[in-house]
């Protein structure tokens, strides 16, 4: 049984000219949006195995935002250059199925459009939006990473701030 965790980076400061859209980081709401849904994930999680992360600023900081919460030390955060330029769900499914097996739980962060389309591929139970922060929570029956992409998954958590209240 495996277990992947889709998490959307949260709110980063707005476009401005004299920063990329890979520099933006979060912005002071984000930060508070991301902890306080990572405390919640933290109460279901027991244990982490391996977080890839976009190294888009927002998306990296998101990360440490919840490794921190996850008891998962933030110099194992592995970036992954594909999960900023991902070019749709086919590239985020290879990115999956390399994982070694020796992982039983995995956490993404990354963008949408990809995320949320990538939610929806991997569970029929889930057809909701990601916002930012968003995690979606899917629990695969098998043993191998290589056989997610033709999975349908079985949904175990889908956390916002909007549905913590």
């Amino acid at each position: 049984m495996k277990k992947l965790y889709i998490i959307r980076h949260s709110k980063a400061v707005e476009y401005a000219p004299d920063h990329t859209d890979f520099n933006r980081c979060l912005a002071d709401y984000g930060i508070e949006k991301a902890t306080l849904i990572s405390e919640h994930l933290a109460k279901k999680v027991r244990r982490v195995d391996l977080i890839l992360s976009s190294p888009a600023c927002r998306a990296l900081e998101t990360a440490k935002i919840f490794a921190k919460a996850l008891h998962y030390e933030q110099v194992e955060i592995v970036t992954h250059e594909s999960l900023y330029h991902f070019g749709g769900i086919d590239r985020a499914l290879k990115i999956i199925s390399l994982v070694d097996n020796a992982v039983d739980t995995l956490i993404l962060f990354g963008h949408n459009p990809t995320f949320n389309a990538l939610a929806w591929h991997l569970s029929k139970d889930f057809r909701e939006a990601m916002p930012t922060s968003a995690v979606v929570g899917v629990s695969l029956d098998t043993d191998s990473w290589d056989r997610v992409p033709g999975m349908d998954g079985t949904l175990i958590s889908y956390l916002t701030k909007r549905n913590l209240t």
